[in-house]
Order: C-alpha cells, then sequence, then structure tokens
C-alpha cells in the first residue's frame, strides 16, 4: 500500500480513528495498531506477515533470554545465536543467489532460491530486531515484557517497508505510554505529509521515466546526456526516498510516534562525511553503533581507522543488495573519505551551511558542488542493474560526447529541481522544509494550501509507482 494512494489515506484515517478511540487502554491500543500493522502488510503479499511474525518470536524470545541471565560469556552466547539466526534469515532470503550462484555443483540450489520471494522491508525490521537484542544485552534498555508492545514497535506500518529504523532505546517506550499530540506537532506532521507527497507525487514522479530512459539507452546516447541522467537519478532518489521518510514521520507522530528525521537536506553537505550525517541517518546510526564503534571507530592508528571506513560502506552496499554494482557502490564511498582523512579535512560541521547568509561564500559553494559531483557519480553503481552497463555508462561520460549538448528531456528534468533545492536552501536551518511563518498561521495554512494545489495540478494517475527504497 503506496502513501501516495486514496486507499492509503482511507486506511490511516480509520486507524487513526480506531486508535485513538481506545488510546487509554495500552493493550488494546497496540491491538488496534498490530491489527493495522498486519493489514498493511498482508495487502502486499499473504506470505509476508509470516515472516515478519518469524523475526518478532525470534527477537522478543532471546531478548528475555539475555536479561535472565547475569554471566557475561552466556549473555555473549545468547546475543551471538540471536543475530545468527536474524541474520541467517535476511541472507538466506536476499543472497542466496549471490552466493549459490558462485559454487561449482549447487545448480539445485540455485534454482531453489531463484524461486524465493524477498518481503519487502527484510532488511529494516531484521535490523531492527538486531538493534533491539544487542540495546538489551548492553542495558540500554530491559527486555520489554509484553509481546503485543513489542510487535507493534518491529511492525509499525509507517516505517516498515522503508525506515527510518527505529531506535529501540527512544522509540520502543513511546508504544508503552501515550503521548498526544499538540496542535504545533499536529502542524509539523500536516507539513512534512504534505511535502513528502509533493516531492513523491510530483517531483519523484516526473523525473522517474527519463532516469530509466537514460539509464536503458544509455549506449545511444552522449555523454553529456548520460552525466545528467546521473544526476537526475541522484535528485529522484532523494525526493523518491525523503518523500517516503517525510510521510512516515508525519503519520508516525500523528499516532502519538517519534521517527527519526531520516534526512537533513543531504545535498548541501560540505563534505562526504557531512553527506553522510544528513543521508538516511537512521542506517548511519545503526551501522555507528552496532558495527563501526565495536570495531574501534577511528581509535587504533589511521590505517584502522580507513580499513573500518572501508568495511563499514561495503557492509552498506551489501546491505542494498546482492550484487557486485553495491559492492563498488559502498567502496567507492568509503574511498571518498580517504584523502580527507589522510589530510585531517573531514570538518565536523555542526551548523547549516553558510548559517544566516542567502547566498553561501564561494569556499562553501565549492564544497557543496563537490561533495556533490562525488555523490552523483557513486549512483552510477548504485542504480546500473550489472557491471557491464556501469562500465558503459562510465565510458560514455568520460568521452568526447560529453562535450556535446545533452537532450532537451533531460536537462529539463534537472532543471525542475532547482526551484525545490532552492526553497530547502532558503529552508536549511528549519526543523522541517515547510516550517513556514511562526508568527502568522495563515501564512503557513496558504503555503500548505499551495503545495496541494501544485500537487493536484501537476500530479498524473500513470506516474504512480513504489517508492524505490522498497528493493531493499
Amino acid at each position: 500500500m503506496l502513501f501516495n494512494t486514496s486507499e492509503f489515506a482511507v486506511f490511516f484515517f480509520i486507524v487513526l480513528v480506531a486508535y485513538w478511540a481506545v488510546h487509554k487502554w495500552m493493550n488494546v491500543r497496540n491491538m488496534v495498531l498490530l491489527a493495522a500493522n498486519w493489514y498493511f502488510y498482508n495487502n502486499l503479499h499473504y506470505t509476508f506477515p509470516f515472516y515478519l511474525l518469524g523475526m518478532i518470536l525470534v527477537g522478543y524470545t532471546f531478548a528475555h533470554l539475555i536479561q535472565g541471565k547475569e554471566e557475561k560469556a552466556t549473555r555473549k552466547g545468547i546475543l551471538a545465536t540471536g543475530i545468527v539466526i536474524l541474520g541467517f534469515g535476511l541472507t538466506y532470503i536476499k543472497y542466496s543467489k549471490l552466493i549459490l550462484g558462485n559454487i561449482a555443483g549447487m545448480e539445485q540450489w540455485q534454482a531453489s532460491a531463484l524461486h524465493i520471494i524477498v518481503p519487502l522491508g527484510i532488511s529494516y525490521y531484521t535490523f531492527s530486531s538486531i538493534g533491539y537484542i544487542v540495546d538489551v544485552y548492553r542495558r540500554r534498555l530491559p527486555a520489554e515484557r509484553n509481546l503485543l508492545t513489542y510487535a507493534a514497535y518491529i511492525s509499525f506500518f509507517p516505517h516498515l517497508l522503508s525506515g527510518p529504523i527505529p531506535s529501540s532505546v527512544t522509540v520502543l517506550p513511546q508504544f508503552t505510554k501515550i503521548s498526544i499530540p499538540t496542535l504545533a506537532r499536529i502542524e509539523h506532521s500536516v507539513g512534512e505529509i504534505v511535502w513528502g507527497l509533493f516531492k513523491k507525487m510530483v517531483i519523484a514522479a516526473h523525473a522517474e521515466k527519463v532516469v530509466n530512459y537514460c539509464y536503458a539507452r544509455y549506449d545511444d546516447l552522449d555523454g553529456s546526456t548520460v552525466f545528467l541522467g546521473v544526476m537526475l537519478f541522484n535528485l529522484y532518489l532523494y525526493a523518491d526516498f525523503s518523500a517516503y521518510s517525510d510521510i512516515a514521520r508525519g503519520v508516525g507522530r500523528l499516532m502519538g510516534i517519534e521517527l527519526t528525521q531520516n534526512f537533513k537536506m543531504p545535498h548541501f553537505s560540505r563534505n562526504p562525511g557531512e553527506f553522510w550525517r544528513r543521508w538516511h541517518t537512521s542506517l548511519r546510526k545503526w551501522m555507528l553503533d552496532y558495527l563501526y564503534l565495536p570495531l574501534g571507530g577511528n581509535r587504533g592508528g589511521m590505517g584502522k581507522y580507513i580499513l573500518s571506513i572501508l568495511f563499514i560502506f561495503t557492509f552498506s552496499g551489501l546491505w542494498h543488495g546482492a550484487n557486485m554494482t553495491f559492492v563498488c557502490w559502498g567502496l567507492l564511498n568509503g574511498i571518498y573519505f580517504i584523502p580527507y582523512i589522510l589530510t585531517d579535512s573531514l570538518t565536523r560541521y555542526k551548523d547549516a551551511p553558510a548559517a544566516g547568509r542567502l547566498l553561501p561564500p564561494v569556499k562553501v559553494a565549492g564544497q557543496i558542488a563537490f561533495t556533490f559531483l562525488l555523490t552523483t557519480l557513486s549512483r552510477i553503481f548504485f542504480r546500473a542493474p550489472d557491471m557491464t552497463v556501469a562500465k558503459g555508462l562510465i565510458h560514455k561520460i568520460f568521452s568526447a560526447s560529453f562535450l556535446r549538448l545533452p537532450l532537451k528531456m533531460v536537462y529539463t528534468k534537472v532543471a525542475m529541481f532547482i526551484p525545490l533545492l532552492a526553497f530547502e536552501w532558503v529552508q536549511r536551518e528549519k526543523d522541517y522544509v515547510l516550517q513556514l511563518s511562526r508568527k502568522h498561521m495563515w501564512v503557513r495554512v496558504a503555503g500548505y494550501i499551495i503545495v496541494v494545489i501544485l500537487i493536484c495540478l501537476l500530479y498524473k494517475k500513470q506516474n504512480a509507482s513504489e517508492y524505490y527504497y522498497f528493493k531493499f
């Protein structure tokens, strides 16, 4: 069920009314939520809820087994077993084709692997489950006694398919208490939902077909057109993925659940480190907490620091898919860090770029443009179906045909993002993009109405498609 459909609007309205009608009774409230989660997921494929149920039972059981033991070695053994069980399901379902495809004599198993149905969102709730039992092991929170509460948390439908990946320490406790949204939080939710719908239904929808054309017909196109096609995919991916996260946060907040802000205007980043603190922040935090820091982080010398970065980004690539293109994408993003590390120039910016200024200084503008170029080039591997296509795209971009004029239909779609990025630039110091005048409600309401009108005028039903990150 897509957020940008009338079906979801009706579904969410019914769920919201039922949810708040029983909000005083925690168990009943979570039962309503669990039923909604189940319907939302079952609507995709009848087998998918059973994958999710297995994850819920494994996570719940192992968290209690860990909490019931005091000996460190025993606790660590239970944790390792739980992670292996949760990880095995994800590895077999998502990566069996890649693994078996490289082993001689496994033809029968390879054939079976081709018929595996990969449940949508499996990576997200697997990571949520692993993060939860690790947090219980670290005693960052107690194991949740109420199975209904834990099941409602893991399967919470707004973030189920494409995140944000919830933190059990901050999000799980919210399912045990009620937080009635204030008028300001309701307005915040409306702003995020409206802006998310605009990005998905207008911006991303109009760019998707051109992106697909450029990647499918790259061999017949000039290098300039191919490069703009890759750039368009970079911008499309942001509009599509951040749209889902914005709507998920708005929907969750209307139910009294505050989810992580997954995107913080990443295309205004001044170096790769800042980009990854602004892009898909919940995945970054998960890898930071459960992989990078346990590996030692930046401690142990520069060599180990660089190897840790390369490992984390390679892991991130594999998380996205069992394909060498994703491995190269992840590794390339890790390599981007090396010059900054070697020159000690990987600044951890705490403020927005050019804070308080309408236009950035030349240096900041150059940093933003260079970081954007790096992320754009990495998207060659992210979108290409295989290495042959990726190599072909690179060859085209770095050929003499790069100097020719690109196709009009491509550069007009890229130009469509200029107003979007300009508005986000103006709003870059706000909590969310449609956070307008604090003093005058009529200004804010007018802003929401204008965006809704633009959606109605520019959206075409035939442009409806799944969110790109559903495949991960």
